[in-house]
């Protein structure tokens, strides 16, 4: 019975040991098989550089929110849409954040190189807020089924920090046409697209502060 009893406690740690070797060949077939996925990462580099006419708003401080987006968008995988009801995306590329962060950041700086707000910022930042920007993502992508297009459109709201009034709102849209339905194609024509939405929005958020 001793012997049959130390056999099979060979056999549990022989199976413990075949099940540990899994795991850890899994886990390094997992690492090995994300860092071979992503061969790109794109980043959006337009900023405004067009804010209308008139003087700076001297002391206006303004707040930007991470803007909303669908979860189709709130990713950063870069979406192409073959029709108007499917979305898809570029395969092994990515944006350098997910999308709403790289926006938010861009509109950021489309305050800060204007020049045309005493101060601009992220949450968390401590500053004594005037004014939020919330935005909302509608299309980000680049629309394939005809002649390639990247369409941008986003939805923005100017709200009063201290009442929480909606001082205005409107909606955004640009389109620039692609030369190809390729990923570097199409987020070169989204950085064109992306230019036109900034340098409007800076421009009505200036004229209604």
């Amino acid at each position: 019975m001793r012997a049959g009893f130390e056999q099979r406690a060979d056999e549990r740690r022989g199976g413990v040991r075949a099940l540990a070797l899994m795991l850890v060949a899994l886990a390094v077939a997992g690492c090995g098989g994300g860092s071979a996925a992503t061969t790109a990462i794109y980043d959006l580099t337009a900023t405004a550089t067009e804010a209308g006419t008139g003087r700076a708003r001297a002391g206006v401080q303004i707040l930007v929110p991470e803007p909303r987006a669908l979860q189709a968008l709130n990713t950063n995988s870069i979406a192409v849409k073959p029709s108007a009801q499917t979305i898809s995306y570029y395969g092994r590329v990515q944006w350098a954040d997910r999308l709403p962060r790289v926006l938010q950041t861009r509109i950021v700086q489309s305050f800060e190189d204007t020049g045309r707000v005493h101060a601009v910022g992220f949450p968390g930042e401590g500053l004594l807020i005037n004014y939020q920007l919330p935005i909302e993502i509608r299309n980000f992508q680049l629309e394939s089924g005809g002649a390639p297009t990247a369409v941008i459109e986003i939805a923005a709201k100017i709200l009063d920090d201290r009442n929480g009034r909606v001082v205005a709102s409107r909606v955004f849209r640009a389109e620039a046409r692609s030369s190809g339905d390729g990923v570097d194609s199409a987020v070169a024509a989204m950085d064109v697209a992306l230019k036109q939405v900034l340098d409007d929005l800076i421009r009505w958020v200036v004229a209604e502060i």
